[in-house]
């Protein structure tokens, strides 16, 4: 038996994300090594490395957050799961899913209101002069679009799939 077809919809729809977060995972790899090898073997460390593998890591962690919400690897406890009924644990899953999107709510949306401010203020990177608005937009985007697949998670399994 397959997945239901709006999961499937939903891998489909992140699939860009997914890519993107993987380039970028890429790039801070290659960046880490050029950087190690400039350091240790030529003396020579790349300059703005440490600020840049920083910044990436908030994007790998943002773009990962829808991703691992769609396939449901974030953390969750299974202790009562065994002993509850099929109705006990469709409640437990839109509580749970409910509640993980009111939080991501919550966090895109201040995520949004500090990304309006440093785009205000022109704030950039100590080192690199990044505009740290826009990594501040792409983190709020991303929280959004976890909501998304929190909620649809959420209806999934008020539904009983």
């Amino acid at each position: 038996m397959g997945r239901p077809a709006g999961e499937d919809t939903i891998d489909r729809a992140l699939t860009p994300l997914a890519w993107f977060g993987a380039a970028v995972l890429f790039a801070m790899m290659g960046l880490t090594v050029v950087d190690v090898v400039g350091r240790y073997l030529f003396n020579a460390p790349l300059g703005g490395a440490a600020e840049a593998t920083e910044l990436m890591l908030a994007v790998v962690v943002f773009a990962g957050l829808p991703l691992a919400a769609a396939a449901r690897e974030h953390i969750r406890i299974d202790v009562l799961e065994p002993i509850l009924s099929q109705r006990a644990r469709r409640l437990q899953a839109v509580f749970g899913f409910s509640v993980a999107a009111a939080v991501t709510a919550f966090v895109a949306w201040r995520l949004a209101l500090r990304a309006a401010e440093l785009g205000r203020l022109g704030d950039l990177s100590s080192h690199l002069g990044f505009p740290l608005a826009a990594l501040a937009w792409f983190m709020a985007a991303a929280g959004a679009i976890a909501v998304i697949v929190f909620a649809a998670s959420a209806w999934r399994a008020a539904r009983g799939r």
